[in-house]
């Protein structure tokens, strides 16, 4: 008598050749996306971080504010350059409008105590006894280059350098120098010279001129100037070798 198989029998046999075929398919764990979409670069649908938005933000520079202590030495340069122009300023116009009182020149004695004159030569040498007074209030004056001489009416008999001086404000300066005639420069006098002197020596009277030739320098604190001075102590009466002690005032011109 045959026995009928059971169902059970018939999944537990296996067909030679065919893969064993389940009765439930596999779920698909994949996620569709919907058709005419891109992939999503996060599937998961979770936000997005802001980490990565505050990094990439860019921000202007700080500027540092100026110090309190570099605001104050800025102000006091600045009043110091204000200070410094202003006293130029006045300096100058005080110079403009007052400007440098040329010195005062007084001729206290001239003596002439070698003289010997001929037709042809002079021998001779002058003593000159002067002062120089500055009245200026602010500036004093330097006398860089001083040359002294002695003439006969326009003809120049000696000539004698000096030392440089100076003269501070409000001061008289005495000085006393001397003038040699020059054997070298009497060959360059025209021949009528020397007669004339011989003639006027035996009237007893002979009439020279003191000339002071120099260069000047006016300073004061904050300004100076330069200046040339000619003084001439014209008709300078001799008699007897010597000048009448007599004070003379002569002031300085400029040339």
């Amino acid at each position: 008598m045959g026995t009928v198989a059971s169902p059970s029998d018939d999944r537990s046999k296996i067909v030679m050749g065919y893969p064993p075929m389940n009765r439930y398919p596999q779920p698909d764990l994949a996620y569709h996306h919907h058709k005419g979409y891109e992939n999503s670069v996060n599937p998961n649908h979770y936000p997005q971080s802001f980490d990565g938005y505050y990094y990439q933000q860019t921000y202007a520079p700080l500027v540092p504010e100026p110090s309190r202590t570099t605001s104050v030495g800025r102000a006091m340069i600045s009043l110091l350059v204000f200070l410094t122009l202003g006293m130029c300023m006045l300096s100058i116009v005080i110079f403009l409008l007052f400007g440098t009182d040329n010195p005062d020149f007084h001729l206290v004695s001239l003596t002439v105590p070698n003289f010997n004159v001929t037709n042809t030569s002079l021998l001779a040498t002058w003593y000159a006894n002067i002062t120089v007074t500055n009245k200026n209030e602010a500036f004093k004056v330097h006398f860089l280059h001083v040359v002294s001489s002695v003439f006969y009416e326009e003809d120049m008999l000696g000539i004698s350098p000096l030392q440089p001086f100076q003269v501070h404000t409000r001061e008289t300066l005495g000085m006393s120098f001397r003038v040699t005639t020059d054997p070298l420069n009497q060959e360059k006098l025209h021949n009528g010279v020397f007669p004339s002197i011989v003639q006027d020596r035996s009237t007893g009277i002979v009439f020279f001129s003191l000339r002071l030739s120099l260069k000047a320098e006016y300073k004061s604190s904050s300004l100076w100037k330069k200046a040339s001075l000619k003084v001439n102590c014209k008709n300078l009466q001799v008699q007897r070798q010597e000048l009448a002690r007599k004070r003379q005032k002569y002031k300085a011109r400029e040339s």
